[in-house]
């Protein structure tokens, strides 16, 4: 947008969580993009609710000091202003966007929600964010942080290094989206292996397997910093994913993650799934379930252990409840199947695929089928990466089994 449309632009007041934000007019109701007067998304208003708990929850179990926080791509600086509404003890926050415009507006929604321009915990920037990690990381009068987000238009692939920097190497948390899906979910298959290093898949759980795959990029740039992860919540929603991950130095433990790292197959035949942890996987050609010799596809390397943590979900979960956040009962119902998904495997089935493939005209409710598949003996939840699909251990064959008998009732 010119200067001089941003200057007949007018600006509009909304609120959101315990904040009030100006957008300029133009872009309150325009499709999400880079040509935006100030970036703002209103469907990401659940990301910032669930980051905002997050950090609230970090602060409460893990942080050892009062927050240092860098907001790098702030845009309208809706999360930041939330983020110093909402959590305590915030030493520092660093608000920042490379965009000129939306520098001068993150100003005027400071002093709309009563924050003096020259409140010594704020600062606002205009840099790249790549930029601004490397002057915080390698300038003595700089303390590090101990809270970074990285919420860019796109992959985070290029800010990840330099965030790792920048942040304390024990007990940081890293907050990081990824919006670039169709790379992740394995649309643009060689894409994702350009950009994350990783082979992805286009199947009915490629959410899960993109996310892994984030992950184990996060987990090896960590690594390359002599840090590792521990993720302590990974949820996709509205065509983005984001993730919150604890730093560590233990080099042990480090060792230990790096044995985590693995390779999802899938049958493309007969739909059977299993994973497999850091292992030579060449030899690896036929399906043991229906015997296949060429039908066998594979995910990876990513991310095999857990992508919850059960402590910081159970706080997020008392915080939501303490809050008047408009999506309350939405994020319960995500961080409470979350929950169930934390020992589960690495993938899950989607009912209405498993049915539209076998000509199943009547299938169970989710719930109903879970309890079937409990009594048998077998771990099942459902999945909040998709909420027709279910997580079990049971294999494909016996999953069509059950649906088979009781469609045939």
């Amino acid at each position: 947008m010119s200067k001089e449309n941003i200057e007949n632009n007018t600006l509009k007041q909304i609120k959101e969580g315990r904040s009030k934000i100006y957008i300029y007019n133009n872009d309150l109701n325009a499709i999400p993009s880079k040509s935006m007067s100030v970036f703002y998304n209103k469907k990401m208003e659940i990301n910032r609710d669930i980051s905002s708990l997050a950090i609230q929850s970090y602060y409460n179990l893990y942080a050892k000091n009062d927050l240092i926080i860098v907001d790098s791509m702030a845009g309208s600086g809706v999360g930041s202003i939330r983020l110093l509404k909402e959590c305590k003890n915030i030493e520092k926050i660093y608000i920042n966007d490379i965009n000129p415009v939306a520098k001068d507006l993150i100003y005027k929604n400071l002093i709309l929600n009563n924050f003096s321009e020259n409140n010594l915990r704020i600062e606002v920037k205009n840099y790249d964010a790549n930029f601004l990690f490397n002057k915080i990381a390698f300038k003595s009068k700089f303390k590090k942080p101990n809270v970074i987000s990285i919420d860019p238009w796109g992959t985070p692939n290029c800010y990840i290094n330099s965030a790792f920097k920048t942040i304390i190497k024990d007990n940081g948390l890293m907050c990081i989206t990824a919006t670039d899906t169709a790379v992740l979910f394995g649309v643009k298959s060689d894409v994702c292996l350009r950009k994350y290093m990783a082979k992805p898949l286009h199947n009915e759980f490629c959410k899960e397997i993109g996310t892994r795959i984030l992950l184990y990029f996060i987990s090896r740039i960590a690594n390359i910093n002599n840090m590792g992860i521990l993720p302590l919540l990974s949820f996709y929603s509205n065509h983005f994913i984001r993730v919150f991950v604890k730093t560590f130095k233990n080099k042990n433990q480090i060792i230990k993650n790096i044995k985590n790292y693995g390779y999802i197959f899938y049958c493309e035949k007969c739909g059977n799934r299993f994973a497999l942890k850091n292992k030579d996987i060449t030899h690896i050609k036929i399906c043991e379930l229906c015997k296949s010799n060429n039908n066998l596809n594979y995910a990876g390397p990513l991310w095999l252990d857990k992508i919850h943590q059960l402590e910081f979900l159970n706080s997020i979960l008392i915080l939501n409840y303490e809050s008047d956040y408009k999506n309350k009962n939405k994020i319960q119902k995500i961080i409470n199947i979350c929950k169930n998904e934390i020992d589960m495997p690495s993938n899950y089935y989607n009912l209405h695929k498993i049915s539209k493939k076998n000509n199943f005209g009547n299938i169970p409710k989710i719930q109903t089928l879970i309890d079937i598949i409990s009594e048998k003996g077998y771990k099942v939840s459902r999945t909040h990466f998709d909420f027709l699909s279910i997580k079990t251990n049971m294999d494909i064959k016996s999953l069509e089994k059950i649906l088979n008998e009781y469609n045939n009732k």
